[in-house]
């Protein structure tokens, strides 16, 4: 497996991170809440051009998991966002391998039936009491607009030089086994009553709950996290944000517990050897996501400002991120 690859790939994972984190500040549409631009599928898209549609597959696993354990497990969002993802993505690969494409067109076909997917799974499981007729002429325009976006997205992506010298390497990254099975129990408690009782008096009894056991450096912990979660308040509800400060307090118990080596030491059980290279990468990403999330704010600041430089920012910060990891 080429040093190249490994490069490519370590960029492409930082850069999806970036995409997601971006889009946490995007205001969600309360009579459609599922609608969201996806920018990350830009990113998806390139990897199933350049690595093949398997590969894909592993680097979209390995980024949800680290999106929900950071941002928060909730069953309808994901079985909405997987499924799509999914469908989508399939689609792409097959668009992509005719070679009769260009990546804007993709985009836009990727983004409808993404849509289309999760209005379908909505109605199977609200077992057909959903009216959804009127939300399929939305959601299909929209898709024309945000499919277009990932579309150029993906362009310009793909465009970017990838030849990132650091001394670091991920190829080798040995995932350690061993795992505390009364801790892992304890979170997949905690991650089934979040789902069920959504409420600021749940929250907060659990948040003080974490806070006592844990005691955390509260200068440490607003330092890294503190301008991201006050700016997701002009973009989220209030209870949104409790519920990813909570998540945020708990991701250090998902590394104490081995919650992380357990879904690696599944992927690799399910995944060749072959695609080793995209797991040992994936293996360290929830370490370095707490930094992509301190950068955040200013990301955002920086792509409003510049948008058609969203590139050189995406890289330049990634590159950072990267330099700076210990």
């Amino acid at each position: 497996m080429s040093t190249q690859n490994e490069s490519s790939k370590v960029l492409l994972f930082v850069i999806a991170f970036m995409l997601s984190g971006i889009e946490k500040f995007v205001p969600v549409i309360p009579i459609l809440p599922w609608l969201k631009v996806g920018l990350f599928h830009a990113v998806v898209m390139v990897w199933i051009y350049r690595f093949g549609l398997l590969d894909a597959l592993a680097f979209i696993l390995i980024r949800q998991w680290v999106i929900l354990s950071f941002f928060g497990f909730s069953f309808l969002p994901f079985i909405l966002g997987t499924s799509a993802t999914l469908v989508s993505v399939l689609l792409g690969a097959v668009l992509i391998k005719s070679g009769k494409f260009g990546m804007i067109i993709i985009g836009i076909f990727c983004a409808v039936v993404h849509n289309i997917t999760q209005l379908s799974v909505l109605y199977l499981i609200m077992g057909g009491n959903f009216v959804w007729q009127w939300q399929l002429s939305i959601m299909t325009a929209v898709s024309l607009f945000t499919g277009a976006i990932t579309g150029i997205l993906a362009y310009k992506i793909n465009k970017i030089s990838f030849d990132f010298n650091s001394k670091k390497t991920f190829e080798n990254t040995k995932i350690e086994s061993g795992y505390n099975i009364l801790g892992i129990i304890l979170l997949l408690f905690i991650i089934t009553t979040t789902v069920i009782f959504e409420n600021y008096i749940f929250y907060a009894i659990l948040c003080l709950l974490i806070l006592v056991i844990s005691r955390p450096s509260l200068i440490k912990f607003i330092k890294r996290y503190g301008i991201f979660l006050f700016a997701l308040y002009f973009s989220s509800t209030f209870i949104s944000v409790v519920k990813i400060t909570i998540w945020f307090l708990l991701t250090p118990f998902f590394q104490r517990f081995g919650f992380y080596r357990l879904f690696y030491g599944l992927l690799l059980k399910i995944f060749p050897q072959k695609f080793s290279q995209t797991l040992s990468i994936g293996a360290v990403m929830p370490q370095i996501f707490p930094n992509i999330l301190e950068e955040t704010p200013v990301l955002v600041k920086s792509v409003f400002k510049n948008p058609k430089n969203i590139m050189n920012i995406l890289v330049e910060k990634s590159q950072k991120i990267l330099l700076n990891w210990k």
